[in-house]
């Protein structure tokens, strides 16, 4: 945020048809923000469209009841950082709720913060992550490949006995999330059908990154420094990713 932010007009963002107030501050509504007009429109698609059909429109009513998302994404566009590394924010229906968010006000960098924080946790979780995503998070397929990707690394760089092993004990997902559903072995995963398409995909991304460790280009998700995840709308947006310059790749 920046002194063009402070003389720009504000515009009162409501999360949600009607303003909700607390016990507490009676007085100051609680989905309630006020957010500089240029801030909004260099920040969301969504705000381009809406402010740029009525440029005289004051008020902006936000079909996201959930305020505190809203403040998740403000937090991060006036301070241009956020901490999300905390064990909470690693639940997939908190990364969800980030997400279709951040696809609802077209915002890639809230997107981009959320999936960055997926990758750099991506050690924290197993092979079983991959079947909740697929039964109960099929918008999260970024998250999914993240996770895929790292097991496949893991096979190919320590081998499937040490994927084996970490099926075999209470794996760090169920310690994250504390499901006693997912444990059990490896032998229970392979065998269970509706895990097939996970094994498959597993498979072919093993596969797939022999070869690059054949030409040398392997790195671990865990390690990878570029944008290889990040979603970028413009080719400006790109060239201005802060995981870009000095990195050891590319955007893709």
């Amino acid at each position: 945020m920046n002194a063009k932010h402070a003389r720009s007009p504000v515009i009162k963002i409501v999360a949600g048809e009607n303003e909700i107030f607390s016990d507490d501050e009676p007085a100051v509504p609680l989905n309630v923000f006020y957010v500089s007009k240029s801030l909004l429109l260099e920040n969301s698609t969504y705000f381009n469209i809406i402010l740029d059909s009525a440029p005289g429109r004051a008020v902006v009513f936000l079909p996201e009841h959930n305020y505190l998302v809203v403040a998740v994404w403000l937090n991060l566009l006036f301070h241009d950082c956020l901490d999300l590394l905390h064990e909470d924010a690693l639940l997939f229906h908190n990364m969800e709720k980030y997400l279709v968010f951040a696809d609802l006000v077209g915002s890639e960098k809230l997107k981009n913060v959320v999936i960055d924080t997926m990758q750099a946790n991506v050690a924290r979780f197993s092979i079983y992550a991959l079947r909740d995503l697929q039964d109960h998070h099929p918008s999260l397929t970024v998250c999914f490949d993240i996770i895929l990707e790292y097991l496949a690394c893991v096979v190919v760089m320590e081998g499937w006995r040490h994927l084996m092993d970490r099926a075999e004990t209470e794996s760090d997902y169920d310690q994250l999330y504390g499901s006693a559903n997912f444990k059990g072995c490896w032998a229970d995963f392979i065998t269970d059908h509706g895990n097939l398409d996970i094994v498959n995909k597993l498979l072919l991304k093993v596969d797939d990154l022999n070869r690059e460790k054949a030409q040398n280009t392997l790195i671990s998700p865990a390690e990878r420094e570029d944008c290889k995840w990040h979603e970028h709308l413009t080719e400006q947006a790109k060239a201005n990713c802060p995981r870009r310059p000095g990195k050891r790749q590319e955007c893709p």
